[in-house]
């Protein structure tokens, strides 16, 4: 009995699983917003599929999507025009639909330019781009990409890199193992992640980066910065007036001013060393590890910490 039911499973197993197509579209009405929640269940397929989401120029949504592999038969695509607010669900249904990794699921959405989108997804990477309103998205053991939004962007995922670029609106990341890299915003942005590298360049507005495990690297910031890792190197280059704090406890703290910028300096190196450009002249105490006074006239207060390792402040 036992025999025969393994025997079943692995010529199901070895045979070509059906594939399974969704195609939908419906019309709604310009500025409303779209919910897209992927749940596919524990299964461990190294290839699980993707979700991406972009803009067209209609005033419709429109869903493709397709399954193979084990349990693929199961997976249903529902869309549902509730108003202005619409859903979309992707589930994988049955108690055996894990086997074999279960099944991979690829899914394309397109939405009008001035949609808002909220994602959730545990099926491989999700990309979003060329989307006007707000974006939202939680994902799980996969990256995520974001592209040209104008509006709010919020992300919080698990065990996945983040790559995100030219962005007009404030920007809240929070990740856990995986890298975050951020690119052309036009507003604030906070970027967290318990392990892994932050790296920001070209960014007009206040700026938080917080890692417990990795390096940061600020390149290009028009505002204050407030970043700080327990284990890493901290570089940042300022555009506009420095001003902030940066913190390292095992790890070098470097800063580059623009010619001219005033600030207020506050650089203390525990067990370590302070270097300023002959160029910075600094008005104040200078000594081995510990440089504290007004630069050029001062300014905002632009602290400086490591425990161990060296401080640079430098001109460009």
């Amino acid at each position: 009995m036992r025999s025969g039911l393994l025997a079943m499973l692995f010529g199901a197993w070895l045979a070509p699983a059906a594939a399974v197509a969704f195609e939908e579209a419906i019309p709604v009405e310009p500025g409303g917003s779209l919910t897209v929640d992927v749940d596919l269940g524990e299964g461990l397929r190294p290839d699980p599929g993707f979700l991406e989401l972009t803009s067209h120029d209609v005033d419709e949504i429109r869903v493709a999507g397709d399954a193979d592999g084990w349990a693929s038969w199961a997976v249903r695509f529902t869309l549902d025009a509730g108003g202005p607010a619409i859903r979309l669900d992707v589930r994988v249904e049955g108690a055996t639909s894990w086997m074999f990794g279960g099944p991979r699921v690829r899914v394309r959405v397109w939405v009008p330019r001035d949609f808002s989108v909220d994602v959730r997804s545990d099926s491989g990477p999700v990309r979003i781009q060329d989307i006007g309103g707000g974006v939202r998205a939680r994902a799980r053991d996969a990256g995520v990409e974001v592209r040209g939004v104008s509006g709010p962007v919020k992300l919080r995922v698990v065990n996945g890199p983040v790559e995100i670029e030219e962005i007009t609106g404030n920007l809240q990341v929070t990740s856990s193992e995986g890298s975050i890299q951020i690119a052309w915003v036009n507003g604030d942005v906070e970027a967290r992640t318990t392990a892994g590298e932050i790296e920001m360049r070209h960014i007009d507005g206040e700026v938080t980066a917080k890692t417990l495990d990795g390096s940061i690297e600020l390149a290009q910031v028009r505002g204050p910065i407030v970043a700080r890792t327990e284990r890493g190197s901290v570089r940042a280059s300022f555009s506009g007036p420095p001003s902030g704090s940066l913190e390292t406890e095992r790890g070098s703290v470097d800063v580059v001013i623009p010619t001219d910028s005033a600030a207020d300096l506050d650089a203390r190196a525990t067990r370590g060393s302070v270097v300023l450009d002959t160029a910075i002249g600094l008005n104040g105490e200078e000594a081995e590890n510990l440089a504290v006074g007004e630069i050029n006239g001062g300014g905002e207060l632009l602290l400086l910490r490591t425990s161990r390792g060296q401080i640079h402040v430098g001109r460009r």
